[in-house]
């Protein structure tokens, strides 16, 4: 993977995506501390026999209680990966193949927005964004998992500073998704406002090489209608939602950023030379680096709207402990850190056509990390698009006669 250029993968785990958990919780309980008789520390007469008996006899019994915690281990893990698919088939038809390939068209594009005010009252915003990608490539999947990778072809000739990673899990009860992305100096002035107008218009489409930004989050959730809702159905192609249907959610999410601004580097109509520019100094960040602790909670909604179509979305706000802090590019003391409440958002919507051997789709998929104050805020959107088309194929052996 090289940071030079644009990098992009994506996985999508469906369902069941849980087997290192199961292993990791196996072995605690195949493998339990051994305790021993009362009496082992007394050491056996190995010349006697019934010393002899008494050990064979002990070693048997030890091995059928191994046997028999190994048997209740596997029954508790049988159990424990049923109720990921745990569903009425009134709702929900489930994945008769084991195999599937499809062919996806994947659309990112992330903004910045730098937000401050005055001690006067004038409110200043600069929107920034990487160039926009379009990337296209095949998937794989083999029953609960599946992998795939896009190629960058709309930067062919040019080499794009971002690199991004992107990973959904989703099974019929639980969920998780992964964002992963480095941009390093190679964004575009989208727009400002709070400037006169001749410059806004001279700014806007200009190249900025100032703002190097990371971005890490990781959210989980628990579906509770997942007998009668699928997420898996509308962004993960394994099952059929064949009812109407909505479904509460409720997770936990952590996000970190870090952004480093030069606001030297931005164009002469805006900062002029030394301090007489227009821009104003609650915009004049250095660094900005805050993470973020989340319980978030909403509902998503399935429309089964015609026979093998699928119309989904959810809205999920997050409302989480923040911890932020920032300086002048001066050097000055720190002149904002805060520790407080904040929202976040994600929105899902989904939409499919699927007669369980054949689909074909579109997804969109948006992350809203943000931070406010009086003085200053910043707000990073991540949007993902997906069209996708494919097939599924070799049907499971309990199905093979339906």
């Amino acid at each position: 993977m090289s940071f030079s250029k644009m990098t992009y993968h994506s996985v999508f785990l469906s369902p069941n995506p849980v087997w290192t958990f199961v292993i990791l919780l196996s072995m605690a309980f195949v493998f339990p501390e051994s305790h021993g008789s009362p009496y082992s520390n007394i050491p056996p007469d190995i010349t006697s026999p019934d010393s002899l008996h008494t050990d064979t006899v002990t070693d048997s019994v030890k091995s059928l209680n191994f046997k028999e915690k190994v048997k209740r281990t596997g029954n508790f893990l049988y159990r424990f990966i049923k109720n990921f698919d745990d569903y009425d088939t009134d709702y929900i038809t489930p994945n008769y193949y084991n195999y599937t390939a499809m062919l996806q068209n994947t659309n990112f594009y992330q903004l910045y927005q730098l937000r401050a005010t005055s001690a006067d009252g004038q409110t200043q915003t600069l929107k920034l964004s990487p160039s926009p990608t379009l990337k296209i490539g095949p998937y794989f999947g083999w029953r609960w998992i599946f992998l795939g990778y896009t190629f960058d072809v709309s930067h062919l000739r040019k080499a794009v500073k971002t690199t991004e990673f992107n990973l959904s899990l989703y099974s019929s009860m639980l969920g998780c998704d992964l964002v992963y992305i480095r941009n390093t100096g190679d964004f575009t002035i989208k727009r400002v406002t709070g400037f006169d107008e001749t410059v806004s218009q001279a700014v806007t489409g200009r190249n900025f090489s100032g703002l190097d930004a990371y971005t890490a989050s990781l959210n989980a959730y628990y579906v509770f209608n997942h007998r009668h809702f699928s997420f898996p159905a509308a962004f993960a192609q394994s099952t059929v939602q064949r009812k109407s249907c909505g479904s509460w959610i409720l997770g936990v999410s952590y996000a970190h950023q870090k952004v480093k601004f030069d606001y030297r580097r931005l164009p002469y109509e805006l900062v002029g030379t030394g301090d007489d520019g227009p821009l104003i100094d609650e915009l004049k960040v250095n660094n900005i680096n805050y993470r973020t602790y989340n319980i978030n909670g909403g509902y998503a909604y399935n429309w089964a709207f015609a026979p093998n179509f699928l119309f989904s979305v959810s809205l999920t706000p997050q409302i989480g402990f923040k911890q932020a802090k920032g300086e002048k590019l001066s050097g000055e003391s720190l002149w904002f850190s805060v520790r407080n409440f904040k929202f976040d958002f994600i929105t899902r919507t989904g939409l499919v056509w699927n007669n369980s051997r054949w689909f074909a789709g579109a997804s969109f998929i948006s992350h809203i990390l943000a931070y406010n104050k009086e003085a200053f805020s910043m707000t990073n959107m991540v949007n993902y698009l997906n069209i996708y088309a494919g097939f599924s194929f070799h049907r499971k052996r309990q199905y093979r006669n339906k």
